[in-house]
């Protein structure tokens, strides 16, 4: 099926060496099953890079709005002293709330590629069709493929200061631009996610159809998936 609601929350983060375990921990025992205890959230799953010590924690709200929402906020501005230990371990984390605006397939992918987009100046439209259109047409092709999401950035959901954010040593300054565009690709193997990136998602391609310089992606694998009760 694909992503729960209309909302999404991304965050991509690295961590010590010496706070990866115990951010596993933290993780799977309390942060997730706070989040999806909050009004809104329907989701949360947490992927690790297959190649640096990053993950990638996606979260499936009911809209965007429960993102800036006050009991989500709430939890960010009053983070547990699990979370306090754990957090300054982050590293080069970015954070960012999004719309949804396509989302196909069915099921929740073992591998996940996600791709961080900025389209070259005037080339948005041209970006966005092609992302929607005959891109998503070709993603559908390779046995492995399990499902698409398009998102757009809401810059006034990425843009809040927390204390959570504090601890991590901060996460997207107000004055920073977001890549206004994600695209997630769930796959049943990490073969499929690989050779995506090498094909049809390579910078190559997405600079010819309209992406900026700066366009990040990367592979990922299921580590956890928690529904809301």
């Amino acid at each position: 099926m694909p992503l729960c609601g209309h909302g999404a929350l991304v965050i991509w983060h690295g961590i010590t060496p010496e706070g990866d375990a115990e951010m596993i921990r933290w993780h799977n025992s309390e942060h997730v099953p706070e989040r999806v205890g909050v009004p809104g959230f329907l989701r949360g799953r947490r992927y690790r890079s297959t190649t640096v010590r990053e993950y990638v924690d996606l979260y499936e709200t009911e809209s965007v709005e429960t993102i800036r929402s006050a009991p989500y906020l709430e939890r960010l501005n009053h983070p547990t002293p699990w979370t306090q230990r754990v957090l300054p371990h982050f590293r080069h984390t970015f954070r960012i709330g999004c719309r949804v605006v396509s989302s196909v397939g069915r099921g929740q992918g073992g591998a996940l590629v996600t791709v961080r987009l900025r389209p070259q100046p005037g080339r948005d439209e041209a970006l966005r069709a092609w992302l929607s259109g005959p891109l998503l047409a070709a993603l559908r092709e390779p046995a492995g493929f399990v499902g698409a999401h398009l998102l757009e950035t809401a810059a006034e959901t990425t843009r809040i200061q927390t204390a959570e954010g504090k601890l991590k040593g901060g996460e997207v300054a107000t004055t920073d631009e977001p890549w206004p565009l994600v695209l997630l690709v769930e796959c049943s193997d990490v073969g499929t996610a690989e050779a995506l990136v090498g094909g049809l998602l390579h910078a190559d391609l997405l600079a010819a159809h309209g992406a900026g310089a700066d366009a990040v992606a990367g592979t990922y694998l299921l580590q956890l998936t928690m529904d809301a009760e």
